[in-house]
């Protein structure tokens, strides 16, 4: 699965590419305080605050075309609900940053 949606990106820009690195730029320290906060839920067994964490981070990341992230979001928001952990957790950083990386270089207009 590719990364990134270019054109769900480009579409959020709307030919203004430069007011949408900020906004990503604000996902990616919102999506780190996230992170934290899901795992301080899911390390106390509150599965419904990580639930809801994951949701909100799923619906973000794809409105702004980051559809990998999107796609851990949506499986790990599906093992919450059925009352599991997550196994793949830990890749949720590293994916978050590497988006937010791969989303600011194409707003840029840099090689991928």
């Amino acid at each position: 699965m590719a990364l990134l949606d270019p054109a769900q990106l480009d579409a959020m820009a709307s030919g203004r590419p430069e007011l949408l690195l900020p906004i990503v730029s604000d996902f990616e320290t919102h999506g780190r305080e996230q992170l934290s906060n899901l795992h301080a839920a899911l390390t106390q067994g509150r599965l419904e605050d990580g639930k809801s964490i994951l949701h909100q981070l799923k619906g973000a990341s794809g409105t702004m075309g980051m559809i990998r992230f999107e796609e851990l979001c949506r499986e790990c928001e599906e093992q919450v609900t059925a009352g599991r952990v997550p196994p793949r957790f830990a890749e949720l950083g590293p994916l978050l940053l590497e988006s937010v990386a791969g989303a600011g270089a194409h707003l840029r207009g840099e090689a991928s």
